[in-house]
């Protein structure tokens, strides 16, 4: 799946592994990853699919996806059209996924069966030798819609 150039990973590589990890934490249930992942600064945004609908900052974002990551029980994910282009140190990964699960509610100990396409763009800038995520956006489609 990802491609090493003698022992070394490529650029692209890191990069595509990082988005595969984003989303392998509903599986894990790694919630420390998300801020490993994410650059925490002021100028960190994402748009979700999911509520809210409001663009989140850092803070935020780390804490609705431990919201969601944690109540979310079967988690699976599948990732299509992964695309990575590259403009000096800036980087945005644009690709399709697909999260399928069981949304568990604790309160009252019932879930719902949970399946979400959504288009996804994530932008990294390269950090001291280390891609983060600094911006991400995902808008979800529509299930009439086929591709």
């Amino acid at each position: 799946m990802y491609r090493k150039i003698g022992l070394v990973e490529s650029e692209e590589d890191i990069i595509k592994k990082s988005v595969y990890r984003s989303f392998e934490i509903g599986k894990s249930k790694d919630l420390q990853a998300i801020q490993s992942l994410h650059y925490n600064d002021k100028r960190f945004s994402k748009f979700g699919e999911t509520p809210p609908y409001k663009r989140m900052d850092f803070s935020e974002m780390c804490m609705y996806e431990e919201l969601y990551f944690a109540s979310v029980s079967d988690y699976d994910f599948k990732i299509e059209d992964l695309k990575v282009d590259f403009f000096d140190d800036i980087a945005i990964a644009t690709f399709i996924v697909e999260h399928t699960g069981m949304l568990v509610d604790d309160y009252s100990f019932s879930g719902r069966t949970m399946s979400l396409r959504s288009r996804g763009t994530n932008v990294f800038m390269k950090k001291d030798s280390r891609w983060l995520i600094v911006h991400e956006h995902f808008s979800k489609i529509p299930t009439e819609v086929k591709e």
